[in-house]
């Protein structure tokens, strides 16, 4: 039996020209500031972010304007002012939910290398997509994503060591006293919490948590009610059902031997790149029931439905290449009712996210903030995620909504009509890992 990702018409998009779109877009998402002047230094703002030459400084970005002593309003309007980001998040999740009718929020990580050490939350890090320690600032991002494209929505900034301890840095990067020390699994959480309170569709978290502590990332997400898709790395103890004999036992091993063991069980699933030929790629797909071993790990408290009890079920989603013996990709998802295709389709909008931050938010400064401060890193990433989604919505650009057309999706048929949101979407990257970009090279994504 052969699964398929169809590719079928996108949702409908703005009858409205391109660029009046994007002006709408910006004054929606600005709307929430209370003041006028501050509207209108966002406004500078996201256009300096869209139209500077080269590094997104606040210098460059006031050389783009007009006006006179631009570079100190827009600092101060950044670093020292005192709106809330939280807001304009909001509005930008709602905008781009109706805009690309996302199949999933992809958490990312965003590892930002630096020379000096004053920015807000810098540090020594090892860094596993870059296999050494970089001195660099590191976060996550929620981006909502479809097989045509995906945008970010939401921020977190990952703090440790001297940052939260000694108050006198603390103090000069203005850290508020509810912020902490945050696990990945903590951050993503949290950033999925508040985005799921906004109101927008709730869907499947994915991300790659090959480097993080998956048991307690799965008792997170699943404490919280939340779908999730977690690619995991081949040494993740896990418990399946004995896969012969038919008999109550459990077989423990690692996800690597047990995907093995069910390859034979394996069925071929087409899928389609939408920024690639068009040509229809496949690989080999199996699932397997399996339990984490032991109790639910501890992990934040925070929760829509109650804790789950130990040992919930979970599916092990192997993925071959053509002719490979050796599984390429290893996926532990709570969705077990899910199809091989949905699977696949929602692991690939992984590199939908990387294409995307490559292509669209490196372009628009996603590393460029050079402040010292907690709330102006907030601030400028949450202009960059602005601009990024006028970028998507901009004529002229290799990427704006006009290329927003065949959009991969589950399904034996195609979609009938315009509009039509489809259940899931696989698109991207075969096996993309989550990118970051290199120190010597600030405007590429290295895997």
């Amino acid at each position: 039996m052969r699964a398929t990702l169809q590719a079928v018409e996108a949702p409908s998009l703005p009858h409205a020209p391109a660029a009046g779109a994007a002006r709408a877009l910006v004054a929606s998402v600005l709307s929430s500031l209370r003041r006028r002047d501050q509207r209108h230094k966002g406004e500078l703002y996201v256009h300096g972010l869209l139209h500077a030459p080269g590094r997104k400084t606040m210098r460059n970005l006031a050389a783009s304007t007009d006006e006179r002593s631009a570079e100190q309003s827009l600092h101060h309007f950044i670093s020292c002012s005192t709106w809330d980001w939280s807001p304009l998040r909001a509005e930008l999740a709602a905008r781009v939910d109706r805009l690309l009718a996302p199949k999933a929020w992809v958490v990312r990580p965003l590892v930002i290398p630096k020379t000096g050490r004053h920015s807000v939350g810098v540090g020594r890090r090892f860094v596993p997509q870059l296999g050494q320690v970089v001195n660099s600032q590191h976060g996550y991002g929620l981006w909502l994503a479809s097989g045509a494209a995906a945008a970010p929505v939401n921020w977190r900034l990952s703090l440790s060591g001297d940052w939260l301890e000694d108050a006198e840095m603390r103090r000069r990067a203005a850290i508020p006293d509810s912020v902490d020390a945050g696990s990945a699994e903590g951050l993503a959480l949290d950033m999925a919490l508040e985005t799921a309170g906004w109101g927008i569709t709730r869907l499947p978290v994915v991300t790659d948590a090959r480097e993080e502590a998956v048991p307690s990332m799965v008792g997170a997400f699943s404490r919280a009610g939340l779908p999730f898709l977690l690619r995991i790395g081949g040494g993740t103890g896990l418990l399946a059902p004995a896969l012969s004999g038919g008999g109550s036992r459990s077989v423990s091993a690692s996800a690597g031997r047990l995907a093995e063991l069910a390859r034979s069980q394996g069925r071929p699933v087409e899928w389609f790149e939408p920024a690639g030929t068009g040509l229809p790629r496949t690989s080999l797909v199996s699932l397997l029931p399996v339990r984490l071993p032991g109790p639910a790990a501890a992990g934040p408290r925070r929760a829509f439905g109650g804790t789950p009890p130990a040992g919930a079920p979970l599916t092990l989603v192997g993925v071959w290449s053509p002719n490979s013996r050796e599984a390429s990709e290893l996926w532990l998802t709570n969705l077990t009712g899910a199809s091989r295709s949905t699977l696949l389709g929602l692991g690939r909008l992984i590199g939908r996210a990387d294409a995307d931050f490559t292509d669209t938010s490196l372009p628009v400064g996603a590393l460029d903030f050079e402040g010292r401060s907690y709330h102006g890193w907030h601030r400028h990433v949450t202009l960059v995620s602005l601009a990024h989604a006028v970028r998507l919505l901009g004529p002229g650009t290799r990427r704006g909504l006009g290329a927003v057309t065949p959009v991969p999706l589950t399904g034996g048929r195609r979609a009938r009509g315009r509009g039509r949101r489809a259940p899931v979407a696989g698109a991207g990257r075969a096996g993309a890992p989550a990118s970051v970009p290199a120190a010597a090279s600030p405007g590429r994504a290295a895997g």
